[in-house]
């Protein structure tokens, strides 16, 4: 995902920095906070265009169910008129409004599941952020100890320093894996493959579904 590419390539460019004696690593972890919050931003952009696009599925949702009410209600109209082969035709079209109203729900339900997803793997960046962001001193600070070590001969430049921020990368590498496995898995493929089964057989006996419904209504209506 693109929201998972500009974070990961702000760390990964500052990681780099830090190895660069000639940086200032207090600086360089400014800057990387500013970077990062720069990015956060840029995504909860992203995440209000996914809950906005959730919503307008789910008041498409609302109007499609509207429309197969309505041509059940045109069907009976037309029976009471004695118009039994109207009443069919505005059963075959409620039966297209039907099929239409559970593929905007399966829509919908997939735009939310995203919306929240997203929401969720950015409360986790953000929290990291102000964890670096409260430690930005410390870590400076550890980098230029490690520093006047490796020039004197001692441990390896970086220390845990470099290493909690390449494991911060590592955790945003992990959420990416977590988001690309949940769109693999989700929705699971066999049932959406029995969901089709049962969509295409649907279709092949929708003129048996028209006449049971005819039925059910005309009785309905001789019960009243």
């Amino acid at each position: 995902m693109a929201i998972f590419d500009r974070f990961n390539r702000v760390l990964k460019s500052n990681l780099n920095s830090l190895v660069d004696r000639a940086e200032d690593p207090g600086k360089l972890l400014d800057q990387t906070v500013i970077e990062m919050e720069t990015e956060l931003k840029r995504s909860r952009q992203d995440l209000v265009t996914q809950l906005g696009t959730a919503k307008r599925l789910e008041k498409k949702v609302g109007e499609a169910n509207e429309e197969v009410t309505g041509w059940e209600n045109k069907a009976v109209l037309a029976l009471r008129a004695g118009d039994e082969d109207l009443a069919r035709e505005a059963l075959k079209m409620k039966q297209k409004a039907k099929q239409n109203a559970e593929n905007v729900r399966r829509q919908a339900d997939s735009a939310g599941a995203a919306a929240s997803q997203l929401q969720g793997t950015l409360e986790t960046i953000e929290k990291k952020i102000e964890d670096l962001k409260a430690r930005k001193g410390t870590l400076a600070a550890q980098v230029r100890r490690a520093r006047e070590g490796a020039a004197d001969g001692g441990q390896r430049f970086g220390g845990g320093t470099l290493d909690e921020l390449e494991h911060l990368s590592g955790r945003i590498d992990q959420l990416e894996a977590e988001v690309e496995a949940a769109d693999v898995l989700d929705p699971d493929p066999h049932r959406a493959s029995v969901e089709q089964r049962f969509r295409d057989l649907e279709k092949k006996s929708g003129g048996a579904v028209v006449e049971d419904e005819l039925s059910a209504l005309k009785k309905r209506l001789e019960g009243k």
